[in-house]
């Protein structure tokens, strides 16, 4: 029988560049570190997945307190650009050689629309987050 380079199937599935900034930029930092953690367990790289999750985590948490030190008049769309760029540039550099070697051995991607969800999911967690903070915050000030 003959083979041929391609013979054998690349079992892992990554997100690209693109679809984990798409992603990031709905649902912020712990979307990006879901994403990041993925790939990395996909390429076999679990000893990483910790320290992704730890970032993800302080940096939500950086964004936040940022958030909300920023005067009123500052345009609401900076800090999701902000946090999109760095995270982009972060894949780049950390993943970024490593997915296009992935595609250029034929190995398969992660439809786009799953990383739309992932960032929509997480859209929704932190606009959840935000009432019942305001909504905490409202009962112990008015009491």
């Amino acid at each position: 029988m003959e083979e041929t380079i391609f013979s054998e199937k690349i079992a892992a599935w990554l997100y690209t560049e693109r679809a984990i900034r798409l992603a990031t930029f709905l649902g912020g930092p712990l979307v990006a570190g879901y994403l990041i953690a993925t790939n990395y367990k996909e390429l076999g790289e679990p000893e990483k997945v910790k320290p992704t999750w730890l970032i993800a985590f302080a940096a939500t948490v950086v964004i936040i307190v940022i958030a909300f030190l920023l005067p009123a008049r500052t345009p609401p769309y900076i800090i999701p650009f902000a946090y999109t760029f760095g995270t982009y540039y972060l894949v780049q550099n950390l993943q970024g050689k490593k997915i296009k070697a992935h595609v250029a051995a034929g190995g398969q991607l992660q439809p786009v629309w799953k990383a739309v969800v992932a960032g929509l999911i997480g859209l929704l967690l932190i606009v959840a987050l935000v009432f019942i903070a305001f909504f905490m915050m409202d009962r112990y000030v008015s009491a």
